[in-house]
């Protein structure tokens, strides 16, 4: 594990006018370096939305996934979209989610990242945030030729041997982690982990806040609110990953969010020293942003500098 407070020179990788567009800042150049971003639970690309344009003003280029069920490909419950809401009724209804696997989600990440070689990136780099993280492990393990390095911001995702689940178990996690009292249904039975975004409940959005996002301003976290959706997998946590050998030489860069109530810290931490033990010879940077699990939200160019910098790490290949 290589654990570094501040990367170098990524600030100056900033300067220049934030692009709207998925561009490069200069019309006439093919960017070198592009970013597959995907996101996390009940989450879609419109999180990464005050990150990318400063990816796109270093003159990197970036595509924010809709991972199958989220964003504009979600199929809400029926019980979701009656109100006033019937909780019984939520805590039952099957999830459309229930029978979407972990490969649906690992092809269109692969399928990202094909499309920006594609379009004549010369590296590509995985950034997965959260659950984001099982489905960008899955890709590089059976398509790491796709890649050139991943990573990982406040992610859990699947090591050799380990599902990803397997530490959602662990006892600091289990004791710490807050986002237990926002789910609204019992997985086994909807097939999915289940919240309520458009919930009235003043104590269940202070609750879901807390976990998630403590330190995102107000106003911005009841957008955010508005645009999530209910379900998200849950069956993809029991899965065991193949990696192909090439995998092991991909570079791998690891943001822990300090203040972290979803994922606390201690479990990035094990997930990092697991992925070490598994490839001692490509060892895993691990740098810390001091946000909660949002940090896309709380502070989006503090998280643009660290992915422009892990990626600046990385000779062409």
């Amino acid at each position: 594990m290589l654990r570094r407070t501040l990367f170098q020179g990524a600030a100056a990788a900033l300067v220049g006018s934030a692009a709207v567009h998925a561009a490069p800042s200069r019309a006439d150049a093919v960017p070198k370096t592009a970013f597959v971003l995907v996101h996390g639970s009940w989450h879609a690309g419109w999180c990464w939305g005050l990150v990318s344009p400063k990816l796109h003003a270093a003159g990197m280029h970036s595509v924010a996934l809709d991972l199958p069920g989220h964003g504009l490909n979600a199929v809400l419950p029926q019980s979701y979209q009656r109100r006033p809401l019937d909780p019984a009724a939520f805590a039952t209804e099957p999830s459309a989610l229930a029978g979407v696997g972990i490969h649906s989600y690992a092809d269109a990440v692969v399928e990202a990242a094909r499309t920006a070689r594609a379009m004549g990136a010369q590296r590509v780099f995985a950034v997965a945030h959260s659950m984001g993280g099982v489905p960008a492990t899955f890709a590089a393990a059976k398509a790491p030729d796709a890649f050139t390095g991943l990573i990982y911001v406040a992610a859990l995702l699947p090591t050799p041997h380990k599902p990803a689940g397997a530490y959602l178990a662990l006892e600091d996690q289990h004791a710490n982690s807050l986002i237990g009292q926002v789910i609204m249904a019992d997985p086994a039975v909807v097939g999915a982990l289940r919240i309520d975004p458009r919930s009235v409940d003043s104590t269940y959005l202070a609750g879901a806040k807390e976990a998630v996002a403590a330190d995102v301003d107000d106003t911005l976290w009841s957008a955010a609110l508005n645009m999530l959706t209910p379900d998200a997998p849950v069956s993809i946590y029991g899965d065991d990953a193949t990696f192909d050998p090439a995998f092991g030489r991909l570079q791998r860069t690891y943001i822990c969010a300090t203040k972290d109530r979803t994922l606390v810290p201690s479990t990035c931490e094990a997930i990092v020293a697991d992925l070490d033990s598994a490839w001692p010879n490509h060892p895993t940077t691990l740098v810390d942003i001091d946000t909660s699990h949002e940090p896309m939200l709380a502070q989006p160019d503090r998280l643009a500098e660290l992915v422009i910098a892990a990626a600046e790490e990385t000779p062409l290949r």
